[in-house]
């Protein structure tokens, strides 16, 4: 169910039809106080434990405690912001199937399933049920994916597997009778604007040396990944960038930020509320922000999830990101049921190069190591 749609409200109420004894809602921590507000807002009065997924792999005491609280129960398991379930060999999906083992039932949330790659739509499926693929990790790999060779100068070839498109209807057949998919139909305006601001000299020195750098990589066949994260970095971070963004803020908006350093040289250079990683009275702040009219200044990574924004209608991306799903979340952060204004998305964009490979990248839905495999010519250009 895409975002703003009343995700948590069904899961609830799909718990209620149940004959379950005990409700595990499992969420990021940054959503515990969220999910727990939204559950006395809907008076939910079945015996329940909201748990982190952090919490279930950082602590060996809370884990082993939740599995006790387990047993003799009859549970259905709620995974909220389900992304989180990907990793087979990560510690917290093995615990968070040795939870969905002692679960009767099980139901995932999200508003972007396919995230980073094929593997989370497994990954998913299995944390539901084994025998909705019924493959292991090998046979899934030999099913949908075609192995291709990756060859350095003076190397002998390297194998990588992509997505094949020859059995991809087979997969959806597979999974479409356990997916629920609802889109959100505001039939309210939504306006997408651009605005450009150009790098300082120094930056764009130090720029067109990375750019030198990637396209001798792209010659002799290495990895590039590291250099366009470098370059991708230098551009949002350039002082003069941040100056003249924090310069153009003017009343009730939100702004994502990719990187801790943009939210500080653009905060420093305007009036505004932010919210990082390390901000602990966050109810508090968006409190604040609710009420005034100056900007909210976020990462994406601690601002594009849970997050019920729709008193606001106006979002700045200061920098975008290869991955589209961070961005659709945060642009849904506003576009909620209960938003009734225009919407206003505004992008600031580079004149570096860079900017708009990462934005044809996010019209294509797509994330960074798909552009490195299928769009490597274009990348040369």
């Amino acid at each position: 169910m895409k975002q703003g749609t009343g995700k948590t409200r069904a899961a609830l109420e799909i718990a209620k039809s149940t004959d379950a004894t005990l409700v595990l809602i499992l969420v990021p921590h940054q959503l515990q106080k969220n999910i727990e507000e939204q559950i006395e807002m809907w008076g939910f009065d079945m015996p329940h434990i909201i748990e982190t997924y952090e919490g279930i792999s950082m602590s060996d005491t809370r884990y082993l405690t939740l599995l006790d609280n387990l047993n003799d129960q009859k549970v259905m398991v709620i995974a909220d912001e389900s992304i989180f379930i990907k990793n087979g060999d990560a510690k917290r999906y093995k615990r968070i199937l040795n939870i969905r083992d002692r679960s009767e039932y099980r139901l995932i949330l999200n508003g972007t399933p396919i995230t980073k790659n094929e593997w989370d739509i497994y990954y998913q499926m299995k944390f539901l049920s084994e025998k909705i693929i019924n493959m292991d990790e090998s046979e899934f790999l030999q099913t949908f994916f075609k192995k291709i060779e990756y060859k350095r100068r003076f190397q002998s070839p390297r194998e990588f597997y992509q997505l094949s498109e020859v059995n991809i209807d087979y997969l959806k057949k597979l999974i479409e009778p356990y997916v629920f998919e609802v889109d959100l139909n505001l039939c309210i305006e939504e306006k997408h604007t651009f605005e450009d601001i150009w790098s300082s000299d120094e930056t764009s020195e130090k720029y067109n040396v990375l750019k030198e750098e990637f396209l001798q990589k792209i010659k002799d066949g290495e990895l590039l990944l590291n250099t366009l994260v470098n370059m991708q970095y230098l551009m949002f971070t350039d002082e003069k960038r941040c100056k003249e963004i924090a310069a153009s803020l003017k009343g009730q908006q939100i702004v994502y930020c990719c990187y801790l350093k943009e939210v500080e040289q653009i905060s420093k250079h305007c009036d505004c509320y932010v919210i990082t990683g390390d901000t602990d009275n966050r109810s508090e702040v968006l409190k604040r922000f609710k009420g005034d009219d100056k900007p909210l200044i976020m990462t994406y990574g601690v601002g594009s999830f849970g997050h019920n924004l729709q008193f606001c209608n106006r979002i700045t991306f200061a920098s975008i990101t290869f991955d589209y799903a961070k961005v659709e979340q945060a642009m849904y952060r506003i576009k909620r049921l209960g938003q009734e204004r225009i919407i206003h998305y505004r992008y600031i964009r580079s004149d570096l190069g860079i900017y708009n490979l990462m934005y044809d990248n996010l019209t294509k839905k797509s994330n960074l190591h798909d552009l490195i495999i299928r769009d490597l010519e274009k990348i040369k250009e």
